[in-house]
């Protein structure tokens, strides 16, 4: 491979390794994975597939028809991916492929097994349709480094899965934490302004922890926030992030939601925490409420600094209003 190419190449393997998303599951990683490959070598369809007892199930598609979908088992015998799995070798092939699906079939196209630790796992398939110039040795080369980053991945996830875990997660409540709701907010407002959606950002505040961290002690209090985050997190929407800002107070981004649909989960959310009976210090039963404050985008801020701080500016308002208030950012 010549100099520049392999640079070029052992580039976008680091970049598409810093893209990865281990917080998704196995499918979805390797979804995005075979999407950024396609559009950097200028395919038009590709697969992902893992060898699984006599044949291979399909785990990733991009360009193909809805017959040809993940969890779609294929024999070894059917077809060039098959061929490649007991040969052992990538195959480039050029002119089109005879098949009895109705999809437009790849004029060029690359078949290259995955191994991992000298087995193959796998197989990576990526094709170009008639019209584009067709695949070089040297893109066989290329496509070769990328699934061995592929093989790696799959035998790596699990362990990707947990560091990235901790990496996002608060120790203490079990939250995202500041750093993670930075990324996902900043994402928030590209989708929203990509698709013109509406999206909340909420700013949540126990009533008096402080008092009841100085009456019971900080080990408490620590206790208590715990149970509270997991009444928060069981009460939200499975699209919705709420996350530790700091002390008590907790953020939440609310996707594709106005401002009534806002306060309609921010109820659901203060009815839980204040339905609930907290043990402190020797017993004593402790009640809590929240307070919060709601700041939309677009029409309160268009970039994530200003949201956060209107919504937080809305939270120190209803903090002064009184227990259990919640007020929209002006």
């Amino acid at each position: 491979m010549e100099p520049v190419r392999l640079h070029a190449t052992l580039n976008w393997v680091i970049d598409a390794a810093a893209d990865l998303l281990p917080g998704e599951n196995l499918e979805g990683t390797l979804e995005r994975y075979l999407e950024r490959l396609l559009e950097w070598i200028g395919a038009e369809q590709g697969s992902i597939m893992l060898l699984q007892e006599d044949g291979l199930s399909i785990v990733a598609t991009r360009g193909l028809d809805e017959e040809v979908r993940p969890g779609m088992r294929i024999g070894l015998n059917e077809g060039p991916a098959g061929q490649v799995i007991k040969e052992g070798k990538p195959r480039l092939i050029s002119g089109k492929i005879p098949s009895r699906r109705r999809n437009h079939r790849p004029h060029s196209a690359m078949i290259i097994p995955i191994r991992a630790q000298e087995k193959i796992v796998g197989v990576l398939n990526v094709g170009k349709l008639a019209g584009a110039a067709d695949f070089t040795p040297e893109d066989l080369q290329v496509i070769s480094v990328i699934a061995a980053q592929l093989a790696w991945i799959l035998s790596n996830f699990e362990l990707m899965s947990k560091m990235w875990t901790l990496a996002i997660t608060d120790e203490l409540t079990g939250l995202y934490n500041r750093r993670y709701f930075t990324l996902r907010l900043r994402e928030e407002i590209g989708r929203g302004e990509r698709y013109d959606a509406p999206m909340c950002l909420v700013m949540l505040d126990l009533d008096g922890f402080k008092e009841l961290n100085r009456s019971h002690g900080h080990l408490i209090g620590d206790e208590i926030l715990q149970q509270v985050c997991g009444a928060i997190r069981r009460n939200l929407r499975a699209v919705d992030i709420a996350a530790r800002f700091g002390g008590d107070e907790i953020v939440v981004i609310l996707p594709q939601t106005t401002t009534a649909a806002a306060f309609s989960i921010i109820t659901r959310l203060q009815h839980a925490v204040s339905e609930a009976v907290f043990v402190g210090q020797n017993g004593i039963p402790v009640k809590l409420s929240l307070c919060a404050g709601i700041a939309q985008y677009p029409g309160d801020a268009d970039n994530p600094e200003d949201l956060i701080r209107k919504a937080d500016t809305a939270l120190l308002d209803a903090k002064a209003a009184g227990s259990g208030r919640v007020l929209l950012a002006e």
